[in-house]
């Protein structure tokens, strides 16, 4: 199935000149610790793309943002993701891979895995953007449960496929 052009998936900004779009369905609520907005999404995930195997099962994301003062320090999400790794292990997140890319302006760390109880697969994303002296530090969590008939499912794939951050931010100096 072909997804409908981004122009038509639902969304809203997280920050200021930074959007998430999804094709599914979206809702926005503020985080009861900090105010800030959350973005949850969820779509359907029929089959598998590269198979002709039913696969049967669910998407669910939640997106938030977060700004401060730019540090290079900060600007690290390999650090971001050290510093909560062991409390994710100890609730039964199993981490395995890790994808990293970026630049001087965007930075993005997402981690694969899955949990056995309840048997499930994750994508977490950390995306760090710097907007001249602002740093926008975005989770995106993003979960997958599947049937019996999913044994080990590409999921990176979709989380790519079917969100999108868009950065809209003016030209500064620095």
């Amino acid at each position: 199935m072909t997804p409908p052009p981004l122009a038509e998936w639902p969304g809203a900004e997280i920050a200021e000149g930074v959007a998430f779009q999804g094709d599914g369905s979206v809702t926005l609520e503020a985080s009861p610790d900090t105010g800030l907005p959350v973005l949850s999404f969820w779509r359907p995930v029929l089959h598998d793309e590269d198979s002709r195997y039913p696969v049967a099962g669910r998407m669910d994301c939640r997106i938030a943002a977060a700004e401060s003062p730019f540090d290079a320090v900060s600007f690290d999400p390999a650090a971001r993701h050290a510093a909560v790794a062991d409390a994710r292990k100890d609730e039964g997140f199993i981490d395995t891979e890790r994808l990293a890319s970026g630049d001087d302006g965007m930075k993005q760390l997402d981690v694969v895995g899955r949990r056995n109880s309840p048997r499930s697969y994750y994508v977490l994303s950390y995306i760090m953007a710097r907007d001249g002296d602002r740093l926008i530090d975005i989770r995106r969590n993003c979960t997958f449960i599947f049937g019996s008939a999913a044994s080990k499912p590409d999921v990176l794939p979709l989380v790519n496929r079917y969100t999108k951050l868009s950065f809209a931010f003016a030209d500064r100096d620095s």
